[in-house]
């Protein structure tokens, strides 16, 4: 007698098995990563003409088989049960199976290769804030540049590039906090994170201009987006390949937006800090985005564009496709 019955089929040849047969127990769900479990029909041979109770859902186990071995006959059509991967000694796994596994770990054991931090974290927007009107008052302790690095942060891991960001409130941690010393404060941060995350290569410190609206927005297929700029430390050892990292996104960009970015400022001891941490990282860049008159959203568009370009130059310095 042949009994049909459902076997739960997905791209990662997943099975619900248990003895004596396959049975439906998955079909229309989900796996684990969001698929849609598809059902296919199969026929198993039954010893008897009553078809055995069916088992509890704790009695199904899932494995993992690159395929199911079927044979037939002229009566008949028989599935062979699929073995647990755990209990073959020296199972053989095809080329698909074994880079799927790869790839998952790889995902799993990735190291963050993205840093965000932000020197002058409390830098704010006056639309943000209630009741603020002067230029200096632009500063808060919640809404500030750390929502742009989170924002940052969570379109460059929906792109696949692992990043960790720092969102050190200074002026609540450091004791008798003084606003022209926030480079030495946020380098102390930079280096702890170097030295934790060997793995970071790119290194990006956000921050909010000071000047007016009319200079730190653009329109754009009628839309506004927040301008940016790069300064870059010319006291800094390496800064001929800092600045040669920020003409890379400036051009990059101003190819997807024309204007976007201002200009790439250099600075040494004499008109800034003359550093700005860009030494103790190969790829370091310090982004001024948007001013203190521009709105959250049109910040969030900017860094939609720079989390493209971020993508975009990770790739070709990893020789790899998008």
């Amino acid at each position: 007698m042949l009994q049909p019955c459902l076997t739960a089929c997905i791209e990662k040849k997943y099975f619900a098995k248990f003895d004596p047969y396959f049975f439906q127990t998955f079909a229309g769900g989900v796996s684990d990563a969001g698929t849609p479990l598809k059902a296919i029909p199969a026929y198993i041979e039954l010893n008897g003409s009553k078809a055995p109770t069916l088992p509890e859902k704790g009695q199904v186990q899932m494995v993992m088989e690159e395929k199911t071995n079927i044979h037939r006959s002229s009566k008949t059509t028989k599935v062979e049960k699929p073995k647990l991967i755990s209990s073959v000694k020296n199972p053989v796994v095809s080329p698909v199976a074994k880079k799927m596994v790869q790839n998952r770990e790889a995902v799993q054991s990735e190291q963050p290769r993205v840093l965000i931090y932000h020197t002058h974290n409390r830098e704010s927007w006056l639309p943000e804030l209630q009741g603020k009107t002067a230029p200096n008052e632009a500063f808060e302790s919640k809404i500030n540049v750390t929502l742009l690095g989170k924002d940052l942060s969570k379109k460059l891991k929906a792109k696949g590039v692992s990043v960790v960001q720092s969102a050190d409130d200074y002026p609540s941690k450091i004791s008798n906090f003084e606003y022209v010393k926030s480079y030495t404060y946020s380098k102390a941060t930079l280096s702890k994170e170097l030295s934790k995350h060997k793995s970071i290569e790119y290194v990006f410190d956000i921050h909010r201009d000071s000047e007016s609206r009319n200079k730190t927005t653009i329109l754009y297929n009628n839309v506004n987006y927040a301008k940016l700029y790069f300064v870059v430390g010319r006291d800094n050892p390496n800064w001929k390949q800092t600045k040669n990292f920020a003409n890379r996104l400036q051009n990059k960009l101003n190819e997807k937006i024309p204007g976007i970015s201002k200009v790439i400022y250099q600075k040494d001891h004499s008109s800034g800090n003359g550093q700005y941490n860009q030494s103790l990282a190969e790829f370091s860049a310090l982004i001024e985005i948007g001013g203190v008159e521009n709105v959250l959203e049109e910040n969030y568009r900017t860094i939609s564009i720079l989390a493209d370009v971020i993508h975009e130059i990770w790739h070709e310095d990893h020789n790899s496709a998008i």
